[in-house]
């Protein structure tokens, strides 16, 4: 018989575990989550194909013979990502300009360039012919002529983009016509090649709009060998000899094609030491934002059951008091517990060494292309008498090999110009020399000149001539 008098019993209500709700707007925040680098190493090792319009309508590209030597090439280099962060591969120039916008990838390409061309050139004549009037008048002319046309700032932008890019062109204008009829001759550097007053311009291109035209890659006696007779440039067939080309991270030939006929960008290699930095300096952001937990200790079954239903927690009564905590946690605040049940502690991470982890992580990155910290961060050596001077000279000596390896057979060729565009002729007694970054100030060179004159007041004091020169 039924019971009217006696309600059904009551379902227990389902437990409502608390979960975290992924955000949509989630990004990855590291190169080594993006999708921006091909899952095949050997994509970055195949002949590079330039954007549409690059190339000239009905020219035939001679590379795709070479695939299969590429395929085999790229064979053992794994995964993509492993394989375009040791440089191994070329990502393309859309990928490297981007990264070109971060401060870690930008400055140390800035420094190189700025202090590669920040003391310049002097106008050198041969040491044992004392320069004339005439000389001088041509020293000067030559110098105001070159400052007029910002060999200076042109050499300074191609070593951004040797550096960023992989590759640097500087494109000296002489009024031929812009079409392949006009810049397919060879530009010879001579009385009969450049007349008089014919140097326009000279210009930067980024190889982003140059691809080459042909090159012989079957005989490796031949002097063209993987050495572009030709490049492209929007659709207009260049002669070699006018386009001045800087490589400062050469590759093996057979790599050549993949690189555009450049080389791996300094950017690419620091890509995995700054993405090491980045992660490092978010996770200690992250950690020291977070370095405290607070942690309540209480009967979750009992003092925060559900009436309604057997002992089990109930999510809402005790997010809500969680929320509630956070709320009023202030010094001027108080927490109510349970003097017998409920127990509240604080949990501390220990942040000794994180900063010395952060600063590890960022000295990997000036390693690489072997600037000093102070002059790339702008951090001071730490200790008792602590000196930068020997570091710095080290890295000067890095720029003058830099400059001599990558600047001066660019320069050469441009300042043998500007003399055939000045008088029509290369003055043989003029040439040119780096001025050196490491200098003496004042207190040195009293020093040096008190020294040399307590010798020539022991030389004469002697009967011996004082040293010709050296005063």
């Amino acid at each position: 018989m039924k019971h009217w008098f006696h309600r059904a019993p009551t379902p227990p209500r389902v437990r409502r575990e608390p979960r975290v709700v992924p955000r949509a707007d989630a990004m990855p925040r590291f190169g080594r989550a993006a999708s921006t680098l091909p899952p095949d190493a050997r994509d970055g090792l195949r002949p590079y194909v330039p954007p549409p319009g690059v190339r000239g309508v009905g020219a035939l590209a001679m590379d795709r013979a070479l695939s299969g030597v590429h395929d085999w090439a790229g064979d053992g280099l794994g995964d993509g990502d492993g394989a375009f962060g040791d440089a191994l591969g070329f990502v393309g120039y859309p990928l490297l300009a981007q990264m070109m916008q971060r401060a870690e990838f930008r400055k140390p390409v800035e420094v190189i360039a700025r202090e590669a061309t920040r003391e310049w050139i002097r106008i050198t004549t041969p040491e044992t012919d004392a320069p004339d009037d005439a000389l001088l008048a041509r020293m000067t002319q030559l110098r105001t002529e070159m400052r007029r046309l910002r060999v200076r700032e042109v050499l300074r932008r191609q070593v951004i983009h040797a550096l960023g890019f992989g590759l640097g062109h500087v494109w000296p204008d002489m009024g031929q016509p812009l079409s392949s009829a006009g810049q397919g001759a060879p530009l010879v550097i001579g009385p009969n090649g450049i007349a008089r007053g014919a140097i326009r311009r000279f210009l930067n291109v980024e190889p982003l709009w140059t691809t080459p035209d042909s090159y012989n890659a079957d005989m490796p006696l031949r002097p063209d060998y993987f050495c572009p007779r030709a490049w492209w440039v929007q659709g207009t067939l260049v002669d070699a000899s006018r386009l001045f080309s800087m490589v400062p991270f050469e590759v093996s030939d057979i790599f050549k094609p993949a690189f555009n006929f450049g080389g791996p960008s300094l950017t690419q290699m620091l890509r995995t030491y700054v993405h090491n930095f980045l992660r490092t300096r978010q996770s200690v952001s992250d950690l020291v934002s977070n370095f405290a937990t607070k942690v309540l200790k209480t009967d979750m079954a009992g003092a925060m059951g559900d009436e309604d239903g057997p002992a089990q927690v109930d999510t809402d009564s005790l997010t809500g008091r969680v929320e509630a905590m956070n709320a009023y946690q202030s010094n001027h605040g108080t927490f109510v517990i349970d003097r017998t049940h409920e127990d509240f502690a604080i949990v501390a991470t220990p942040l000794s060494g994180l900063s010395e982890l952060q600063a590890q992580s960022q000295e990997f990155m000036a390693s690489i292309p072997g600037i000093p910290l102070v002059k790339l961060f702008g951090i001071q050596p730490a200790g008792l008498n602590a000196s930068s001077d020997g570091e710095i000279r080290v890295f000067y000596d890095e720029i003058t090999a830099f400059q001599e390896a990558h600047i001066a057979p660019v320069l050469d060729r441009m300042f043998r110009m500007v003399q055939l565009h000045l008088w029509g002729e290369v003055d043989p007694r003029l040439d040119f020399a780096f001025v050196p970054l490491w200098q003496m100030d004042d207190a040195q060179r009293a020093d040096i000149d008190h020294a040399r004159a307590r010798i020539d007041a022991l030389r004469a004091a002697a009967g011996v001539a004082p040293m010709k020169g050296k005063t």
